[in-house]
């Protein structure tokens, strides 16, 4: 079952009369560091691209400033949805006992080989006996009658799947935007800051000079 908190689509960010006070810098962060640069950024972002709200544009390419609200909201929804499956992925393993994958220790092989399916086990046919073979299957055979049982209850399959969606969805509109030249210096901003989130959310790297290729 899909978590009906996910599944809808997320609105475009549209401030309203009390926006201007969750967005202005007397509210802010005193303190702006690694923890929470980008997030400060979205509010401040979603609050001076909403103020071109309604000013004309002239006919062409979808400009930054409409890209950028899109695919913030889909990015926010993607990180809905890939903590709504790590929370699946923990109840899959309490109530399955274990992954749909088994251990196998070869002779001469210092790592045991991990194995999830019947293809795996048929490549090793060469390297274990009869009696090997019989119980690896079997044993891999109940581990995944379980995983089923509990995917069908919780839903993970589900989940799993919403999240790729999301996230190639969020690849792609983010890739868009990269490509689409800016007008101002929101729009470079709101440029900036989806690269960061969607290749270095925990700014760890120096992406500055991938940054001027944009301009």
């Amino acid at each position: 079952m899909a978590d009906s908190e996910i599944s809808r689509t997320l609105p475009g960010i549209n401030p309203g009369k009390d926006a201007s006070k969750e967005t202005s810098t007397e509210n802010l962060p005193r303190v702006i560091d690694r923890r929470n640069l980008l997030s400060v950024a979205a509010r401040i972002l979603s609050f001076r691209i909403a103020e071109t709200n309604g000013v004309p544009r002239a006919s062409g390419p979808t400009p930054v400033r409409e890209m950028w609200p899109r695919w913030y909201a889909f990015h926010q929804q993607c990180v809905q949805a890939t903590r709504h499956r790590q929370k699946l992925e923990n109840k899959m393993l309490d109530v399955a006992g274990s992954l749909p994958i088994v251990e196998i220790d070869i002779a001469g092989s210092d790592q045991p080989t991990v194995v999830g399916s019947l293809a795996d086990i048929n490549r090793l046919t060469s390297n274990l006996d009869a009696e090997q073979l019989h119980r690896v299957r079997a044993e891999l055979h109940q581990r995944r009658k379980r995983w089923r049982r509990a995917d069908q209850r919780l839903g993970y399959s589900t989940a799993v799947v919403r999240e790729q969606e999301l996230a190639d969805r969020t690849g792609i509109m983010g890739r868009v935007m990269w490509i689409t030249k800016p007008s101002t210096l929101i729009e470079v901003t709101a440029k900036l800051h989806c690269l960061i989130v969607m290749n270095d959310p925990t700014l760890r790297r120096v992406i500055l000079n991938e940054f001027t290729h944009w301009t």
